[in-house]
């Protein structure tokens, strides 16, 4: 039974944190090994490691050393990525109480026919920044199922300088209903022929879509959607400059409007 706000908030005053496993609710002192080790226990995963987040909410979490690595993002700021080196196939599970994904799949190059997976559930996530960063795709790679997005307030260079690969899928519960910043989010990135961005795409209430496609590549046609619209009073600065139409370089007055390059891609 996962606790509610009251409990959590009195487990706070005695120093413990709330962690949420399989639809349980668990208090630990995380500064106290005892009890560290003792919640491991208690849900099977002796061998993870725990880590302090320099991104998100900066939670302690517990994580498979199979699946991911401490390092470093480009801001100096401490993440969790993706451990390809050591990663043979089977379960890739978010990180146990992560807020942040900052980084996760970044400048890495994922095998043929590599898929995240059913159990990788992104509830509880609000910071996605850099997470596919420079990422090179597989053809039909795809967010899955449980690509949980709508808590997410931080998209900013989400898929920057990745190659999208063709068929790529955002999943069924793609939702960007609560992303404030979406800075940079396909800049440099190079964006298949016939890409469909989801029915919840919805960026009425981003704030933020500097250079948002800057330097894009789009090989063909892309669907935009109903959802995806530009407020007044958003930052557009630069957000389609320089892009390509296949080998076409858009002229520059339009590189801020929205609307002409949504015609021009349908």
């Amino acid at each position: 039974m996962i606790a509610g706000k009251e409990e959590i908030e009195r487990q706070k005053v005695f120093g413990r944190d709330h962690f949420v496993y399989e639809e349980n609710s668990y208090f630990i002192d995380v500064n106290d090994d005892s009890e560290r080790m003792w919640f491991q226990n208690r849900i099977g995963v002796p061998n993870y490691k725990w880590f302090q987040e320099g991104t998100g909410d900066k939670h302690w979490v517990l994580y498979n050393p199979i699946c991911f690595m401490p390092t470093k993002n480009w801001n100096g700021k401490k993440i969790l990525k993706f451990n390809y080196r050591e990663f043979k196939g089977g379960r890739l599970e978010v990180p146990i109480n992560a807020s942040s994904c900052c980084g996760m799949f970044s400048w890495v190059t994922l095998p043929e026919g590599f898929q995240i997976g059913g159990l990788f559930n992104t509830r509880g996530i609000k910071d996605m920044n850099l997470m596919f960063a420079g990422c090179v795709m597989p053809k039909g790679f795809s967010l899955g199922d449980h690509f949980h997005t709508k808590e997410v307030e931080d998209m900013r260079y989400m898929f920057y300088q990745s190659s999208v690969s063709e068929a790529f899928d955002f999943g069924k519960i793609f939702d960007t209903s609560h992303v404030m910043n979406m800075e940079y989010m396909f800049s440099e990135c190079r964006i298949p022929d016939g890409l469909k961005f989801p029915e919840r795409f919805l960026t009425a209430q981003v704030t933020n879509m500097d250079h948002m496609f800057y330097e894009s590549v789009f090989l063909g046609k892309a669907d935009f959607g109903d959802g995806f619209v530009v407020s007044p009073g958003t930052n557009t600065n630069d957000m389609f400059t320089d892009c390509m139409f296949g080998d076409e370089k858009i002229d520059n007055k339009y590189n801020q409007d929205f609307n002409y390059v949504k015609s021009r891609l349908s």
